[in-house]
């Protein structure tokens, strides 16, 4: 119950709170720091200062990450055990461990394997245990850019073992009804419609 409550209430921050937040944010050495290695970056990407830049920049983005670890570590294990059994699908496990390393461990901590299984079999079971969410355009841009397809479609027997093929992604954005998304897939990626489809 007391879960239940923690993640209602962590949803609906009020406009209060959400000031108080920002104006902390503005006054955090850190965030002025990273403005300031920003601008640094910027003038060693024209040549000057790149060994310190870089130096730089490896710092701080270590300490906002210890700084957001000891942020994310307040709320309660049995809060993220909530978080990922009822409001994130397996699917969508992977995304979140590719995010940032805590959510990696976290996931490890609790036991959750980082696989993204497209079977049609799994689909259809998800589908009709209404429990499978519709991807947006912008995660479909997202699984294009970050992992490597095979080209075109391949029967199960001919596949390549923990290889993705273009008909994967093709045939999911049809499992899931999306004509913007089709549509997208074969006129700016230049994959074709299948059989399956």
């Amino acid at each position: 119950r007391q879960v239940d409550e923690m993640a209602r209430g962590a949803g609906e921050p009020s406009a209060k709170r959400a000031k108080v937040d920002e104006a902390k944010e503005e006054e955090d050495p850190l965030v002025r720091r990273k403005e300031e290695v920003v601008r640094l970056l910027e003038r060693a990407r024209k040549g000057k200062d790149n060994a310190r830049a870089k130096e730089e920049l490896l710092t701080l983005c270590a300490r906002l990450e210890a700084k957001n670890e000891k942020l994310l570590r307040r709320l309660p294990p049995e809060l993220w055990q909530k978080i990922l059994d009822e409001y994130l699908h397996q699917n969508d496990l992977l995304a979140l461990a590719m995010t940032c390393r805590f959510f990696r461990e976290k996931q490890k901590d609790l036991g959750k394997k980082v696989e993204t299984n497209l079977n049609f079999d799994s689909l259809l079971d998800l589908r009709k245990s209404g429990k499978v969410a519709s991807h947006s355009l912008g995660w479909f841009r997202w699984v294009c850019d970050t992992f490597e397809f095979r080209p075109g479609l391949e029967w199960s027997w001919e596949r390549v073992k923990g290889a993705v093929y273009e008909s994967d992604l093709v045939n999911y954005a049809a499992f899931q009804g999306s004509v913007e998304i089709l549509r997208w897939l074969v006129e700016e990626k230049g994959w074709k419609l299948n059989g399956g489809t």
